[in-house]
């Protein structure tokens, strides 16, 4: 029979993890064995208080704190499954969600299943859903993901085959799960599967990312700087994945200059190693000067201009 792995990491987790289990267990069916993997990574509160009520449904690992990317890792080196289902320990796996998305893949031979999801936030036993999901990835998954697709483990099922092939970035910390999406596109074949999939917890006291803007804008330059190495003997013959690096730069340039980070002027040198003698089309203005003096003149003036402007 075919087995399915949710791997769960938790950390500091005891206010979601009940609800987050609960979704995982009903996932069961009588077509697949389920197992399901909750690696502790040193949790302090009562996490593993809570997962000692679930030693007979689940298998659990405890281990010191090292990182969501070094727990959903461990989770996999335990797994059994033929197929994998990671899921954050604050996000919710809808009624039926595995059945559907297993049967996709194994009617097409996909090796990654997706869905339609929602955000969603908490306060006591009220749930609020704030926004709702459906968006397909397009011809090319690789640079569709690459400009503008995201979507939270849940709502995937992977193929053990795929994971096997795939690592966790831990130095990715606030977009690992958009990069460990990015490198399925690399070399899997994904389906779509219609229909709610997933529930995923915008906490209130915000996100990684909304929490420190320096480190998400400095994982999208890193992340960028390896996609480069990977991509950059096709950039003459693929100008739309040229204009995607040339794109996510831009952006870090310009979040870098405003935090006064020094690897702004390590984005304008990757930049224009991609593109030399680089001119932005927009702004008019920025257009003229760079043309005049060159981008990275240019963009020193523009840094002051948006400083000053804060």
């Amino acid at each position: 029979m075919i087995t399915v792995s949710i791997i769960i990491p938790a950390y500091n987790a005891a206010a979601t993890l009940p609800a987050t289990l609960k979704s995982a267990l009903i996932q069961e069916d009588d077509s697949f064995k389920l197992e399901i993997i909750v690696v502790n990574d040193g949790s302090t509160d009562q996490s593993q208080v809570i997962l000692d009520n679930y030693c007979e449904e689940c298998k659990i690992i405890t281990t010191e704190n090292r990182g969501v990317s070094a727990a959903r890792t461990t989770g996999l080196e335990h797994a059994k499954g033929d197929y994998i289902q990671y899921l954050d320990s604050d996000d919710l796996l809808m009624p039926g969600k595995i059945k559907q998305q297993l049967n996709a893949l194994i009617d097409t031979q996909a090796d990654i299943a997706y869905g339609d999801w929602q955000k969603f936030t908490q306060k006591g036993e009220e749930i609020t859903i704030t926004e709702t999901i459906s968006k397909q990835i397009g011809i090319n998954p690789e640079l569709d993901i690459f400009n503008n697709f995201w979507c939270p483990p849940a709502v995937l099922l992977f193929s053990k085959k795929i994971t096997d092939r795939l690592a966790w970035k831990p130095n990715l910390p606030v977009i690992q799960d958009a990069r460990y999406l990015l490198d399925a596109a690399s070399i899997g074949k994904f389906v779509y599967v219609p229909g709610m999939q997933a529930q995923y917890r915008i906490m209130q006291s915000k996100s990684l990312s909304q929490r420190d803007s320096l480190a998400f804008v400095t994982d999208c330059f890193v992340n960028t700087g390896e996609i480069y190495e990977r991509w950059k003997n096709e950039l003459a013959e693929n100008p739309d994945k040229k204009q995607a690096l040339i794109n996510s730069l831009r952006y870090c340039i310009t979040e870098f200059s405003i935090a006064k980070s020094k690897l702004s002027n390590k984005a304008i040198d990757l930049l224009l190693k991609i593109a030399p003698g680089y001119v932005p089309p927009e702004p008019a203005l920025h257009h003229n000067v760079s043309k005049l003096i060159g981008f990275k003149n240019a963009e020193k003036l523009a840094a002051i201009k948006r400083n000053l402007g804060k």
